[in-house]
């Protein structure tokens, strides 16, 4: 199918103010799509064989169903009810990321001074994720040695079976954002 949406292309500073605009009511869950890149933290050297990593840089681009404007505390208290479980399990745990919100909504913040995507993760879509190693598209098992071991999140704190999965994004790591009926290429400076 293809895309119909319009597309704008767009600093990253200029993001954050359309972001910081967006009125919306608190709780209103509001879809979206980001195209996202980060540098996972890898070892120096593999983790089975002890070879030194040859890559000089590896990224992680993931294309991801999002919620933005979701309440944290509500989603967990919810998904306690639906495994019928007392909200009181819930224990709410330390904010290592504090963000400062405009006056419009609570999915853009700042965070020392960099502007911040807090978002939920559609766990309800498979997330398409690829990486690239000096550049060249590379199948993650090619590079799993040197990847971070993926653990099963968890949540203790949550006290739910299923985690409601949070993120907090520097908006410099985005490539594309899709909201609002419109799809936001990022310019790079």
């Amino acid at each position: 199918m293809e895309n119909t949406k319009p597309i704008v292309k767009i600093t990253t500073k200029e993001l954050a103010q359309l972001l910081f605009d967006f009125k919306t009511k608190k709780g209103m869950l509001i879809f979206a799509y980001i195209l996202q890149e980060t540098k996972p933290k890898c070892t120096v050297k593999h983790r089975d064989t002890k070879e030194k990593n040859p890559h000089e840089t590896i990224v992680k681009r993931s294309y991801v169903s999002i919620l933005l404007n979701s309440d944290y505390v509500t989603a967990v208290t919810n998904q306690l009810a639906r495994e019928g479980k007392d909200a009181e399990e819930y224990q709410q745990g330390k904010n290592t990321m504090p963000l400062t919100y405009g006056e419009n909504n609570q999915f853009i913040g700042l965070f020392n001074g960099d502007f911040v995507l807090q978002y939920r993760a559609n766990d309800n879509i498979k997330s398409k994720v690829t990486y690239y190693a000096d550049g060249v598209e590379t199948p993650k098992s090619e590079l799993a040695g040197y990847l971070p071991v993926d653990k099963p999140k968890e949540a203790p704190n949550q006290g739910t079976e299923r985690v409601i999965p949070w993120t907090k994004l520097y908006l410099k790591n985005v490539l594309e954002l899709t909201f609002n009926g419109t799809v936001y290429r990022i310019l790079r400076d």
